[in-house]
């Protein structure tokens, strides 16, 4: 991994204990550059966090419409040794797979236990995808193979140190943004869609749309005004043209999966759109 200056030092640090579907890691040095220096860290769409981790700010706003993911965050916060040993203790083959998601989804986003199965579920299940049916019962299917090992200690504990520099909210982006203004940069990284295919990486009940994405390009046109600066990662087949047209756009690749299942991952570009002064991304 290149080196990234800014706020937070020289080099990136280390991963999330999450995996997530459309991560940036690959190109999270290059996005620290963007960071300018003294600001408050807001990501409205936290997901696995992993420009976060690879940051520590001293100080954070973490938020997502996801109760799992923020109480999962607040155990690892709180109780990285515990979660550790309890999913160390979970077999990891294909009917302790399923049986743990049938227990998970009759779980309420709160406790040590919901965390546990939401962490053994996104480290077991395929691609780290985040997906519920209608009635938002997680289906995404056993991952197999592919899962590799559970995260060991060191890393729940590092994670847990830079958790307990940031405030953990389960809440609406809007809201995570409207309260974000000068000296605050806002990381946005949300589902998205094409104008012919659905290609969300989240999604059910309450799935991001077309709606969302408006309010929430002017959610952040209204922080920037207050002062906060902005990077907002999106699909490139389906360019922002309501943002600010001084705000620059870099366009970079990432591998994303469609649904769910093998056969549609696939690499595709995405543009970064700051008000930040970018020294420039790669995939």
């Amino acid at each position: 991994m290149n080196s990234a200056t800014g706020l937070y030092g020289a080099t990136t640090h280390g991963p999330s204990f999450l995996r997530w579907a459309g991560s940036k890691r690959k190109s999270l040095a290059d996005l620290a550059s963007c960071v300018p220096t003294n600001s408050n860290y807001v990501e409205p769409f936290a997901g696995s966090a992993a420009l976060f981790f690879s940051l520590r700010p001293q100080k954070a706003v973490l938020a997502d419409l996801n109760g799992h993911l923020i109480n999962a965050m607040r155990q690892v916060r709180d109780n990285p040794l515990r979660i550790h040993r309890s999913l160390a203790r979970m077999p990891r083959d294909e009917g302790s797979y399923y049986r743990a998601r049938e227990e998970f989804n009759g779980e309420l986003p709160q406790g040590i236990r919901s965390a546990v199965l939401f962490i053994y579920l996104n480290r077991n299940c395929f691609n780290g995808l985040w997906r519920t049916n209608l009635r938002g019962l997680f289906n995404v299917p056993y991952g197999g193979s592919e899962m590799g090992r559970n995260p060991p200690r060191k890393l729940f504990d590092t994670c847990s140190t830079a958790l307990k520099r940031a405030r953990l909210r389960h809440q609406d982006f809007r809201k995570t943004i409207a309260d974000a203004g000068e000296g605050s940069f806002i990381y946005a990284d949300p589902p998205y869609f094409t104008a012919t295919e659905r290609t969300f990486i989240e999604y059910g009940r309450k799935s991001f749309g077309e709606r969302d994405l408006e309010d929430l390009i002017d959610g952040l046109k209204g922080a920037a005004r207050r002062g906060a600066k902005i990077a907002l990662t999106y699909n490139a087949a389906m360019p922002l043209v309501s943002i600010p047209r001084n705000w620059s756009r870099i366009q970079f690749d990432v591998t994303r999966n469609v649904g769910g299942f093998a056969g549609a991952r696939k690499k595709q570009a995405e543009i970064l759109y700051t008000n930040c002064r970018a020294i420039g991304v790669s995939s």
